[in-house]
C-alpha cells in the first residue's frame, strides 16, 4: 500500500512538468485556514496538600488503650499496635481507603496479607461487632470488596472495590473559582468507600495451651488506584498487581 501511494505521487509530479513546457503556467495556490488542535492532559491524581490520590486510614488508639469503638474522626495512617489481647478481646480495626477530591475516576484495589495466619491462631475478622462470649464467623465486607485473586476460602489476596453499581470510584470535582475569588461551582467530593472489615476479636474459646502459642499477629494492607478510562477492571487488575507486588503476572 505504501509503494502504491508513493508511485501515484511521482506520476502526478511528471504531469505537472509536461504542462509547464511551451507556455506559461499559472500555478493555482491558496492558503487554507489554520486549524489548531489542543490535546488536554487529564487531571490525574490530585494533591490535596496531605495526600495524592489514594490513601488509607483507620481508627486510632486513645492513649495506650486499644480502640473499642469505630471512630470516624480520630484516625491514623500509621497503623495501630494493639496492646495485650486476651481471649474474648474485641478491638476496632476499620481499614478504609479514600480518593482525593478531583482525582480521575478509578478502579481501587486492596492487597491483604496476614489475615489467614491470624485466623489460624484463633482471631476473627468481622464487619459487625462480635459478642465477647460467642465467637463469630469470619467475614469481610464482601458487598463492596470483591476478591479477584487469591485461594478460594481464604481472606488474603487482591480485592477490587464495588460501589453497588460498578467497580468505578468517582474522583469528584474540584471547586471552580471565579476571578473575584468567589466559588462559581462547589467541589464534588470523591466517592466514599467503606472499610474492608471493622473488628478483630481474639476467640473466646482459645484454651490456655493454644493461647500460649499465639504469636503477635501482623496484617498488611496496601492499595492501588488505577484509572478507569480506557481500561477494563481485568486490565486494571494486572496494573494494580504489578504496582503492589512488583510481579508481572498473577501467581
Amino acid at each position: 500500500m505504501k509503494k502504491k501511494k508513493l508511485m501515484m505521487a511521482v506520476v502526478s509530479a511528471s504531469l505537472v512538468g509536461v504542462v509547464a513546457i511551451g507556455g506559461t503556467l499559472a500555478y493555482l495556490s491558496d492558503k487554507s485556514k489554520t486549524v489548531t488542535n489542543t490535546f488536554n492532559v487529564g487531571k490525574g491524581y490530585v494533591d490535596d496538600n496531605k495526600h495524592v490520590g489514594l490513601w488509607l486510614d483507620e481508627t486510632k488508639k486513645t492513649g495506650d488503650e486499644n480502640p473499642t469503638e469505630i471512630d470516624p474522626v480520630n484516625r491514623t495512617e500509621e497503623g495501630v499496635d494493639y496492646e495485650e489481647m486476651l481471649p474474648g478481646s474485641v478491638v476496632a480495626k476499620d481499614p478504609t481507603f479514600h480518593l482525593t477530591t478531583g482525582s480521575t475516576d478509578s478502579y481501587v484495589f486492596a492487597l491483604v496479607n496476614g489475615v489467614d495466619e491470624m485466623i489460624a491462631d484463633g482471631y476473627y475478622f468481622t464487619v459487625n461487632k462480635p459478642e465477647k462470649l460467642a465467637d463469630p464467623v469470619n467475614a469481610f465486607n464482601s458487598e463492596n470488596w470483591q476478591k479477584v485473586y487469591g485461594d478460594e476460602g481464604t481472606f488474603d489476596g487482591l480485592y477490587i472495590y464495588f460501589d453497588g453499581t460498578d467497580n468505578i470510584v468517582e474522583g469528584g470535582k474540584l471547586a471552580v473559582m471565579g476571578e473575584d475569588g468567589e466559588v462559581k461551582e462547589p467541589a464534588v467530593p470523591a466517592d466514599t468507600m467503606v472499610s474492608l472489615f471493622n473488628w478483630v476479636k481474639l476467640g473466646s474459646n482459645v484454651d490456655d495451651d493454644a493461647f500460649a502459642e499465639v504469636d503477635p499477629g501482623e496484617v498488611i494492607i496496601s492499595g492501588a488506584a488505577v484509572q478507569s478510562d480506557n481500561l477494563t477492571p481485568e486490565e486494571a487488575q494486572f496494573e494494580a498487581w504489578k504496582t503492589l507486588t512488583g510481579a508481572e503476572v498473577l501467581g
